[in-house]
Formats: structure tokens, C-alpha cells, sequence
């Protein structure tokens, strides 16, 4: 049955291929730089390699000394580009690739790692380019933390530092209460997660993709634990 769906999903996968060249909306260029990537096949390496030039070029585009990033606004979901760019360098070898992954996530971990601890960009204002940054208090949501977590993992991947790791889990305590309001966003009577940290309150909402996000982030930390525990036993 397994394989049943497996094939069943290449076989849409690479009809939908015949269409993706036409895309140029910045995050959906990102998912398919990263599906192609972890698809690990070669049939499609020149298209994922055209997205990411589009990326360079976007990149070129908007940045200057002050201003790393891909577009003139950070919005939600920002780790994702950055990490694509990062797994198109690995599929590709392409150093660019490599050197803006590193130059926009090191700007964007700037700006969202705040005092020891994650504010994400709140969905109640963006932080736009050639504007100074309003303090926005809430409007957090547990995808964009995720996505982070998934991204740092990404990077301690290829480049070893250490400050990668530190943040993943300065990142996973944000669902353990390491938030503003100081109030857990895991929920462990469901195994759920809420929607959000607002300014004065939690939203008790806890959606499908709010779970889902929380899961893939305490999935990266095992790992990042396995890891740990591994090197132990090494030794």
C-alpha cells in the first residue's frame, strides 16, 4: 500500500512540474526549491535552480548595507527563504546559494532574537525596510516559530556553529512559556497547540496547522537530543 502512494505521488508531482516555471510568488518558489531538494532526484535540478536564481535576483534587488533580505518587508514565514536558499547550495554546489542562505538568516535571526529569547515578526504590522521597526506586542504565530526551528536545524546542519543550537531551544521554549505573557502555548492535556501568543492573551484556538507546527519543531529538537546523546556514547 505503501508503495501504492509513494508512486501515486511522483506521478502528480511531475505533472505539476509542467506548470511550476510560471510561479514567482517568493514563498511558493521557496516550498518547491525545498520539495525538489528532499525529493533527491536529478530530473529536476534546473528547475529547482531556476527558482533560486530568482531568489538571487530578488535578493540583489532589494539588498544593501543595512538590509539582507530577499524582499522590502519581512512578513511571515521569513525562515523559509533562507532556508531554501541553503538546501539549493546543497543540491547544487552553487556557493551564492550558500553565501546569501548565511547573510539573510543571519540578518533575520537579528531581528526576531530579542533579549535572550523569539519575537517573531507579529502578523498585526510588518517590519518594513526603510521604515524604523514599531514595537508590536503579540500577533505571534506558532508557524512562524517553527519554521525557524526547521531552518536553524538546516544551518547547524552545514555550518556546525553553536549559536544555531542555542536558538533552536531558545525557539522550543517559546510553546513552553518563554514568551511575553510567560504562559505555555503547548498544550499537554491534548497534545494540541494554540493559535498564537496575542498581546494580552493566548488564543485558545488550537488549529491543525498550529499542531502540526509544534510537532515539526520538537521533532527537530530530538534530533538535535539524539544528537547530543550520540556524541556522548562516541566518546
Amino acid at each position: 500500500m505503501m508503495d501504492y502512494y509513494t508512486n501515486e505521488a511522483a506521478y502528480l508531482l511531475d505533472r505539476v512540474m509542467l506548470q511550476t516555471d510560471k510561479i514567482h510568488s517568493t514563498r511558493a518558489m521557496a516550498f518547491i526549491i525545498k520539495g525538489l531538494h528532499y525529493q533527491g532526484k536529478n530530473q529536476h535540478l534546473q528547475l529547482l535552480q531556476t527558482f533560486a536564481n530568482r531568489l538571487v535576483q530578488m535578493y540583489k534587488h532589494e539588498s544593501n548595507n543595512e538590509w539582507h533580505w530577499f524582499e522590502n518587508y519581512l512578513t511571515y514565514g521569513n525562515s523559509l527563504l533562507p532556508e531554501a536558499m541553503l538546501c539549493a547550495y546543497i543540491s547544487t554546489g552553487i556557493t551564492a546559494y550558500k553565501v546569501i542562505a548565511k547573510e539573510s538568516f543571519t540578518f533575520l535571526l537579528s531581528k526576531i532574537f530579542l533579549d535572550g529569547k523569539i519575537k517573531v515578526i507579529s502578523n498585526k504590522g510588518w517590519y518594513m525596510k526603510d521604515r524604523m521597526a514599531e514595537t508590536i506586542i503579540g500577533g505571534e504565530q506558532p508557524i512562524d516559530v517553527a519554521y525557524t526551528i526547521l531552518a536553524l536545524e538546516k544551518f547547524y546542519d552545514v555550518f556546525k556553529e553553536d549559536i544555531y543550537k542555542q536558538k533552536m531551544k531558545m525557539a522550543f521554549d517559546w510553546f513552553m512559556g518563554d514568551n511575553h505573557l510567560h504562559q505555555i502555548v503547548y498544550n499537554p492535556c491534548t497534545g494540541g497547540c494554540y493559535d498564537g501568543v496575542e498581546e494580552h492573551n493566548v488564543n485558545l484556538n488550537q488549529g491543525a496547522e498550529s499542531t502540526v507546527s509544534y510537532l515539526l519543531a520538537r521533532l527537530a529538537v530530538e534530533r538535535l537530543h539524539v544528537e547530543k546523546e550520540e556524541l556522548v556514547l562516541a566518546l
